[in-house]
């Protein structure tokens, strides 16, 4: 919910925006000092600076233009020509232009409401007056809510009625009866509240509102919520009191009154998101009732009262009709209930550490070895949980999340190398039997987490592929420049530096150097020679891979020092969220790495694993277990691992352990805070107050944020963590404090049916101290009854009926007398010779709002001596006192993660021989090695592994496997018991057919120089309706041969890219090459794509193939011919599984096939 901030939002959009804020401060304060940033620009004079924890409050904060006027803007100019003749006047232009103000008229928008009080569904007391806070300070001044009173002269400077009013109601007030609204029936919202246009409402007959034409051009087509009140109820919200208690008869609604309740706050608090609030609060003036014997549920309206006053009179219908802009209710409890100040008061008496009450415990304790076990680890904070291990039975096991009771000391039983899998970080009790699953589901939810953060995930791939990169080729360098010296690598840098004496060198190449009386390093040598470079053996070349003894020896150093480099500022320090980073992927990295330290995006159910760990009305403090954290991170570093042994990951953790533990230049005493502590407030007090104040106390002023995270987690749920222990001098006092802008608001002390205690309290116009406000109550206080004269408290419009119906302020008479008795204090004070402690001669809603406003409860809790808190958690090692700064927080996995190879990998310098590796001397001679490897002799190389004409993704097509036979007595059976050909006991029928893809007439067509076609296999199935056969394969044999005048055969040998499926998804067609009485076959398998191999018959319909690139035989006029058409046949057969055996079916199908060049032969 956006809050208004006058333009100067310094919002941080992070969980751990109280740590940031703090730190930018600290940052920007040194650059300052240092000289390095410029000093803040001056403030303006005309703003207050608050410090925090303090507030301004302002009456009002009217708009420049108001909404539901007609405004009109005029343009004037003046066209003067240069020119010396006075007759030449000057040229007036004036231009006027209408417009219309838009603002909320009949609803509110989306965030208008920050907070309410009391909170929908609560309760509280009758004394309390409900309010809301607007986030938008100028909302409730939008329109006007007295034309009257701000026209003629008559606008008060500084006061300003609002166009909103805030009113209670009571269930009789509201409901209504069937057919109440002129006979028709209309649903009323859980508030009373009847939602409709405002056509529709104009429209029923015994309704009066104040809505007029006036109010907009389209001001019917406007949709809102209505409630409905009684005349007489009405002219009590809408009329002013006499010094009698009676209402005054004006003839016309009234609505200056409302100027009183409605007032603007300016607030710097310490602890919420932005450090600069401007809300805009509305209070109500009615209380709830006060003769209730049980709780009574009220219903709170903020309504518009804007066309009010504008009524020539109070109105005669049955209804009175106004727009309900926002609502909630709230229960009324009766006198003796519980309170604010009791539930303050019942939280400090509630405090321990997070884990079940002893109740849960003690039970167990009293029991047996193995019960005292499940005791001591439910004190622990652990919960039992059901869990599944990898081999999938249920069983159960041991959680805790990262939130413990205790200080959780390292264990060597939780492995300190990263993990690929969290499996490793599971620990079993061997006392019960049960394992300790805590710190392997830290890991899978860290991996989970940031598998789920896109921009994270990215970033870490990149940030580790720069990281590998630059080691690897740093690495790679060196294993070179070890085995074969300087200048057997050299960079584009080297080549450069060294070209002048490269030229230099090439001039003297042949030549021996001046002087010099030896022969020249050159000499001339045979043509072989004149590329020739010396090679290093094969037990000289360095292996340059991941794995290789040189590279992983020294990868991780390298590394490490690569990712510090990536993780610096620009200025070279480390980069610590207050200075410009290297590289950007590092900024993204360690700052989800950080959020997750703080605990943010953990699911409530990881952190509390049982909901009686927290009981409602209660304080929890708890320690944050450093191993769940460093396991947690460890699987989110896990992501984008290519190479199986994780060292990137080390070296990153080995960059965000440097950030934890430096000591940045703003503040040299301190490293970054890191949680290490917190507590769960657990009460109805958070609802109340979202924004309640938490303060974090100490013997001494520390340099760093008390408070490190803030956030209330669910309704009623807060938390807080901090870097400190509770009850050390460093933490020595909790305080909890209502929020300026979360006040409560009430009538007096004490209001009942018979009287109303008020305690007018001390108000300054000048700077008091602390101390002296605490005495801020006039002496006597006011008590005043239903029947006295000029009552501030109007219980009914008949003061002896003794009726609470009305239960009004009497404004202005209260805001009047307020004024009054603080004037006659100061002046009484002036007279004892002080300075005159209040100074002002108006009545405002911000005078008011100061007297109405409930005593702000804070409360206070000393940990310092807690049993409760300090048994359970003794102070870490490293000392926390004041004088000894805390052991900075770390990483500890920084081991990498081993893999198991499943072979051994070869060495990384061959020992073997250097065959076939030229010789470093200097005489270079042409050989070959015959090869001593030879083929059995009984080898044999079949026909089709010589092929050369295959296109490079072609396979040869492999042999057929041998089959085993099928039942001949079953086939045969099946065969002499088919009499019918489609009966439906009969085996399916194949209708096949082959035939060239543009043929019309299924014949296979050649022409021409016969080129290879592309050949369609169409396959239909027939007879398989209700057929229970399950075919396991259906083959089609194509005998292969040449073109034989008394054999006929389609082709002679199949070399093209394969058969391809057309239309079924559900079978395979595989080619292989076969061989029968001499006779070779190309089989074509249809195959089912099924686990079982087989599928049912009747599910087929289709089976047809495109059989690609067959180069078919051509009969031309040289062979004896009757005519252009060939017919050749084809064998197909089909297996089908019958137990224990497979059934072979063998049938044969016709091949017209058809040469376009032979023209027919005529008897």
């Amino acid at each position: 919910m956006a809050i208004f901030t006058r333009g100067k939002s310094k919002a941080i959009n992070s969980p751990r925006y109280l740590t940031l804020r703090h730190a930018r401060r600290s940052a920007a304060a040194h650059r300052a000092a240092q000289g390095i940033l410029a000093a803040a620009a001056p403030a303006d004079p005309a703003e207050t600076q608050l410090k925090p924890g303090e507030e301004k409050l302002n009456s009002y904060w009217a708009p420049g233009l108001e909404a539901g006027e007609d405004h009109q803007i005029v343009a004037t100019q003046i066209v003067q020509a240069p020119t010396t003749d006075t007759d030449d006047k000057p040229l007036r232009l004036v231009s006027k232009q209408d417009f219309f103000v838009d603002a909320p008229q009949f609803s509110l928008p989306p965030g208008s409401v920050y907070s309410v009080y009391p909170p929908n569904g609560y309760s509280d007391d009758h004394r309390i007056l409900p309010h809301v806070v607007l986030s938008d300070p100028h909302l409730p001044w939008e329109r006007m809510g007295s034309p009257a009173s701000e026209k003629n002269g008559l606008q008060d400077e500084r006061n300003k009625v609002p166009w909103l009013a805030l009113f209670t109601f009571t269930n009789d007030e509201l409901k209504l009866a069937t057919g109440a609204l002129g006979g028709q029936t209309w649903k009323q919202t859980d508030t009373l509240a009847v939602n409709m246009t405002v056509k529709d409402l104009r429209a029923i007959p015994n309704v009066a509102s104040p809505i007029t034409d006036d109010m907009g051009p389209d001001v019917d087509d406007a949709t809102g919520d209505f409630i409905f009140t009684k005349p007489e109820l009405f002219k009590n919200l809408f009329s002013l009191f006499d010094e009698q208690n009676r209402r005054q008869e004006s003839g016309r609604p009234e609505t200056t009154r409302y100027q009183y309740l409605s007032h603007v706050r300016e607030i710097n608090t310490s602890a919420g998101v932005e450090e600069i609030g401007i809300f805009s609060i509305v209070v109500g003036s009615r209380s709830g009732p006060l003769d209730n014997a049980s709780p009574v549920a009220v219903f709170v309206h903020l309504v518009s009262i804007e066309g009010v006053e504008d009524m020539t009179s109070f109105p005669t219908e049955d209804y009175v009709a106004l727009c309900s802009l926002y609502s909630w209710t709230y229960t009324v409890m009766p006198p003796g209930m519980l309170n604010v100040h009791e539930a303050f008061d019942n939280i400090g008496k509630n405090i321990d550490v997070l884990r079940p009450s002893a109740s849960i415990t003690d039970p167990l304790s009293n029991g047996g070895r193995i019960k005292q076990r499940i005791a001591a680890r439910l004190r622990d904070g652990y919960s039992l949980v059901r869990y599944r291990p990898q081999t999938g039975e249920q069983t159960v096991a041991l959680y805790r999340g990262p939130l413990t009771p205790t200080v959780v000391q390292p264990s060597d039983a939780v492995a300190k190398a990263c993990s690929n899998s969290g499996q490793d970080l599971q620990v079993l009790d061997r006392k019960v039997g049960i394992m300790d699953i805590s710190y392997s589901t830290a890991w899978n939810l860290g991996r989970t987490m940031a598998l789920g953060n896109q921009a994270f995930a990215a970033a870490l791939s990149r940030l580790r592929a720069t990281i590998h990169a630059r080691t690897m080729k740093t690495l790679k360098i060196s294993a070179v420049r070890s085995a074969g010296g300087q200048e057997s690598y050299r960079s584009r840098a080297d080549v450069l530096r060294d070209l002048k004496d490269t030229v230099h060198d090439l001039n003297n190449i042949h030549a021996a150097a001046p002087g010099y009386t030896s022969s020249p390093s050159f000499r001339a040598g045979p043509p072989q020679k004149r590329w020739y470079r010396p090679r290093l053996t094969r037990s000289q070349i360095p292996s340059l891979h991941y794995n290789a003894g040189k590279i992983k020896d020294n990868y991780l150093e390298e590394a490490t020092n690569i990712a510090l480099d990536l993780g610096k500022a620009t200025d070279g320090s480390i980069y610590d969220e207050t200075n410009t980073p290297v590289s950007t992927d590092w900024m993204i990295v360690l700052a989800f790495v950080l959020d997750r330290m703080f605990l943010s995006g953990v699911p409530a159910h990881y952190l509390i694993s049982d909901p009686t760990h927290l009981p409602i009305e209660t304080l929890r403090f708890f320690y944050i277990d450093p191993g769940w954290v460093d396991a947690m991170v460890d699987g989110a570093l896990s992501l984008a691992n290519h190479s199986g042994e994780d060292r990137d990951r080390v070296a990153i953790k080995a960059a965000i352990n440097a950030y934890l533990t430096h000591n940045p230049e703003h503040q040299p005493e301190y490293t970054p805070q890191i949680p290490r502590y917190g507590f769960y407030l657990r009460s109805d007090l958070v609802s109340m107050f979202p924004d309640l104040r938490v303060e974090i106390k100490s013997v001494s002023t520390i340099g760093q944020a008390p408070l490190l995270r803030h956030e209330i987690v669910t309704d009623g749920v807060m938390m807080g963590l901090v870097d400190r222990q509770p009850g050390l001098p460093e933490f020595n006092s909790l305080v909890f404090t209502q929020p300026p802008h979360q006040q409560r608001f009430a009538i007096g002390w004490e209001l009942t049916k018979l009287q109303v205690d008020i305690d007018v309290r001390k108000q300054h116009t000048i700077s008091v101290p602390p101390d002296e406000r605490e005495k801020d109550a006039l002496e006597p206080g006011i008590v005043l009854k239903p029947t006295d004269a000029n009552n501030w408290f109007i219980w009914s419009a008949d003061a002896a009926s003794g009726a609470d119906d009305v239960r009004l302020l009497r404004l202005p008479y209260f805001a009047e007398q307020q004024l009054a008795l603080l004037r006659v204090w100061s002046d009484e004070e002036v007279s004892k010779g002080k300075n005159r402690p209040f100074d002002d001669d108006t009545a405002n809603s911000a005078l008011l709002a100061m007297q109405l406003s409930d005593p702000i409860y804070s409360l206070t809790i000393n940990l310092e001596g807690n049993q409760a808190t300090s048994a359970a958690m003794p102070p870490l090692a490293g000392g926390t006192a004041l004088t000894s700064p805390k052991k900075p927080f770390a990483l500890t996995s920084t081991a990498p993660s081993s893999i198991t190879p499943l072979a051994k990998p070869d060495g990384d310098e061959a020992k073997g021989s250097d065959d076939g590796i030229a010789a470093t001397t200097t005489s270079v001679k042409s050989f070959s090695v015959a090869s001593q490897l030879t083929r059995h002799e009984d080898y044999k190389v079949e026909s089709h592994a010589h092929q050369v004409n295959l296109s490079p993704h072609v396979r040869a097509i492999p042999p057929c496997s041998t089959r085993q036979p099928s039942s001949p007595s079953l086939a045969a059976s099946v065969l002499e018991d088919a009499g019918d050909t489609f009966d439906p006991a009969n085996p399916p029928k194949y209708n096949c057919m082959v035939y060239s893809m543009a043929n019309e007439d299924n014949q296979v067509e050649t022409s021409g120089d016969n080129r290879q076609q592309d050949l369609i296999f169409s396959i239909h199935v027939e007879n398989n309706h209700n057929s229970d056969y399950e075919l396991l394969e259906l083959d089609i044999r194509i005998a292969l041969g040449p073109v034989n005048p008394n054999d006929h055969r389609l082709l002679s040998n199949y070399d093209g890219t394969g058969p391809r499926m057309l239309g079924s998804l559900r079978f395979n067609v595989l080619p292989q090459m076969d061989k029968r009485a001499g006779i070779d076959y190309l089989v074509l398998r249809l195959l089912p794509r099924s686990v079982t191999k087989l599928i049912d018959i009747s599910m087929v319909q289709d089976m047809s193939f495109l059989l690609c690139l067959a180069q078919v035989n051509k009969f031309t006029r040289d062979s004896p011919r009757a005519s252009e058409i060939t017919i050749l046949t084809l064998q197909t057969e089909a297996i089908y599984r019958v137990h224990p055996h497979d059934m072979t079916l063998s049938d044969s199908f016709d091949v017209v096939l058809r040469n376009t060049d032979v023209e027919p032969q005529t008897a």
